[in-house]
């Protein structure tokens, strides 16, 4: 853990991210989990519909400066950082290090890498969280989760 502290990987394009990502969950051992999101488009009302106006290839394609992608690849032991602040009482904030202990579909338990005490090693739950994004971002009005 203290190699993570000591070692961060920053690049200002998302394509780099991908790219750099993939290297090294590559050269991590273990077994990769491939995390889908479960994309819908929002009604005129605010709320997400299945009305299947878009396939959902078109909707995972979409792409964001401030969107996740619509495939995650883990493996348990790699580093990953939080990109959303979720409760910063518990030290969830944007720019968290944490280390993968346990992958499933709908969670994420990890360890929190820091340099505060009030945190380091803490044991966390990061669920799926829906994004709404405005047709600012996208063409079409998207709920990401």
């Amino acid at each position: 853990d203290q190699y993570y502290l000591d070692h961060t990987i920053l690049s200002g394009k998302n394509s780099d991210v991908e790219d750099i990502n993939s290297e090294v969950l590559q050269k991590c051992p273990g077994e990769e989990k491939i995390l889908q999101s479960a994309d819908s488009i929002i009604s005129d009302d605010g709320n997400p519909n299945g009305l299947g106006l878009y396939p959902m290839e078109y909707l995972n394609s979409l792409r964001a400066s401030s969107l996740p992608l619509a495939k995650l690849a883990l493996k348990i032991g790699v580093p990953v950082m939080l990109l959303r602040n979720l409760d910063t009482t518990k030290g969830l904030c944007n720019g968290t290090r944490m280390i993968v202990t346990h992958i499933s579909t709908r969670v994420l338990r990890c360890k929190i890498i820091s340099r505060d005490a009030k945190f380091a090693e803490s044991i966390v739950l990061i669920p799926r969280i829906n994004m709404d994004v405005s047709e600012e971002d996208l063409p079409i009005p998207l709920c990401m989760r």
